[in-house]
């Protein structure tokens, strides 16, 4: 993570697992699995799990646990790269898959539950909070994210939502 030459791939590995952390809101789980196996190798931490637990067992309480990671060479940056790397796999391994529409460069995924529909979108170029009520339904941005609740058709709500959302 830092200026070694390898820095700027990490930093797009960390936009990249920001993404696909929004990704996974509207059940984009391919984005979140490329994502993880392109930088899977920038973050891993050959055996830092184990190299943790062994020091966590060699200190009598918590408060100890800091300064003997330091001794023992396990630094910040590995602790954030191995921190990093986990929530990537988690987020891969708990992505619900879902089929992704867009429209104007907004991604979302509609569940149908009859009489509701609820509509979850990303939008990367958005920014800000917006409420928009409409017949037979709602929609809220609030940054990156969209939440709609519809009974019409999901499809033309959201391309009003895209417009009345100044999207």
């Amino acid at each position: 993570m830092g200026n070694d030459g390898g820095g700027d791939k990490t930093v797009n590995c960390i936009e990249e697992v920001k993404k696909a952390f929004f990704l996974s809101w509207i059940g984009d789980k391919d984005y979140a699995e490329r994502i993880k196996r392109e930088c899977q190798g920038e973050l891993k931490e050959p055996e830092l799990k184990e190299r943790i637990r062994e020091v966590s067992e060699l200190s009598r309480s918590e408060w100890e646990i800091p300064s003997l990671l330091r001794e023992n060479g396990i630094n910040t940056g590995d602790l954030l790269r191995g921190s990093i790397l986990e929530l990537l796999e988690r987020i891969a391994r708990t992505s619900e898959r879902r089929e992704i529409e867009e429209i104007d460069g907004v991604r979302y995924s509609v569940t149908d539950l009859e009489l509701m529909k609820i509509v979850r979108g990303y939008c990367e170029r958005c920014y800000g909070y917006q409420v928009h009520f409409f017949q037979g339904g709602f929609a809220i941005r609030y940054e990156k994210l969209i939440y709609m609740e519809t009974r019409g058709d999901p499809k033309e709500d959201m391309r009003n939502i895209i417009k009345n959302l100044e999207i």
